[in-house]
């Protein structure tokens, strides 16, 4: 069994008591920045993304370290998949909010309707007893639909330094 102590006098070692007496004294690198900011900086590397769903404050001033820009905004995060050319690197960004559907987008449909012509009807003169198809015209108004997958926002800030 190990007792562990900071050293009171230099924030930056952690002494380590063994059973046999004998003390292991360990550096942290980081000259006099402490141990909590070593522990955060080895968390958080530069490229790393730090969330917060309640604070909006810079995380360079919430943790005392690193240059952090604000990352992602109005988009949701997607793991990486080398399989697939939309995902296959960081930063890729795609897709959009909304999306106006083209002719070729849309599922294949038909729209008839069937009239007859003849006494007491409606239709072309001279086909009294005849079947005809009529185009029912168009319909909607063209406008872009919600492409909004489920999702929560938070704060994201990307460490750049």
């Amino acid at each position: 069994m190990a007792d562990i102590k900071i050293d009171e006098t230099d924030s930056t070692k952690i002494n380590l008591d063994v059973d046999d007496s004998n003390d292991l004294v360990l550096n942290l690198t980081g000259g006099d920045k402490g141990l909590r900011l070593h522990v955060l900086e080895t968390i958080y590397p530069v490229g790393s993304i730090y969330t917060n769903a309640g604070v909006a404050t810079n995380p360079g001033t919430l943790l005392g370290f690193g240059t952090w820009t604000a990352f992602g905004a109005g988009r949701v995060i997607v793991g990486v998949d080398s399989t697939d050319t939309d995902f296959d690197a960081v930063r890729e960004t795609g897709g959009s909010k909304t999306h106006t559907l083209t002719v070729a987008e849309l599922p294949a449909h038909t729209h008839t309707a069937l009239g007859e012509s003849g006494a007491g009807g409606s239709g072309t003169a001279g086909n009294a007893n005849s079947s005809e198809t009529y185009n029912t015209g168009s319909t909607g108004g063209g406008g872009a639909h919600n492409n909004l997958q489920p999702y929560i926002t938070a704060y994201m800030w990307r460490r750049t330094a």
